[in-house]
């Protein structure tokens, strides 16, 4: 063979090649053992290992990330389960309530008992001369103004308020708040705002999923809407 033909095979067997014909042929090495068995792999430790071992620590790395991934996902699956079943509960406590004041009760104590929320304000959105209970607050209040955003877009927003908004929603609780909730109360038309607060300033950021809040936004929607006062 001439060193012009060396040169075109050479030319010829690039990586892609080789590894698309070993690709085609994954036979191969059941009919070449001594070329399985003398190929050596570099390692990041430095030292040369077989294929069969780059293999086998491969697979093991590969089944420790699937074990994690897997983890992860039934830890995501049980927590799910459980904001399924306190989402149940505060149904039928709502559910029970057979008056628009039994159903703010029973909606705090059971974000407060199944939520964990430290602090809640809830505000209904009624006619003027209606608004005679710290809940019920006149439609066209100028302290609306301070949720403009929430209310009209009628979607979840989470975050750490700015101090006026606190001091408007939790009062002296106010300093105590980190990140809040604010959930608008929505059938169709917006008839209110639900105000979660925590002390926990991860509690509530406006990275996190709002799934639940939407659910819950229509939800307390519903009930509200049916138990307003005439």
């Amino acid at each position: 063979m001439t060193t012009q033909q060396q040169r075109q095979i050479q030319a010829e067997l690039d990586d892609e090649s080789v590894a698309r014909y070993l690709s085609e042929r994954p036979e191969f090495f059941l009919h070449h053992r001594d070329v399985l068995e003398a190929l050596q792999i570099p390692h990041d430790c430095g030292n040369a290992i077989s294929l069969l071992e780059y293999q086998a620590r491969s697979l093991r790395e590969t089944n420790r990330t699937l074990k994690t991934r897997l983890e992860e996902l039934l830890a995501v699956a049980r927590d799910n389960d459980r904001l399924a079943e306190r989402m149940h509960r505060l149904t039928l406590e709502l559910m029970r309530a057979d008056s628009l004041d039994s159903l703010l009760y029973n909606l705090k104590d059971c974000l407060r008992s199944d939520f964990n929320a430290d602090v809640v304000r809830i505000l209904v959105l009624v006619e003027p001369d209606l608004a005679q209970a710290p809940e019920l607050i006149r439609a066209d209040a100028d302290e609306l103004a301070l949720f403009a955003s929430c209310l009209k877009e009628q979607r979840p927003l989470c975050g750490d308020l700015e101090a006026d908004q606190k001091t408007f929603l939790f009062g002296d609780s106010a300093e105590q708040v980190a990140s809040t909730a604010l959930v608008p109360i929505v059938d169709g038309d917006t008839l209110g705002l639900l105000a979660i607060g925590s002390r926990d300033p991860e509690r509530f950021h406006p990275g996190m999923g709002t799934v639940f809040l939407r659910q819950l936004s229509v939800l307390l929607g519903c009930a509200v809407k049916g138990r307003l006062p005439d």
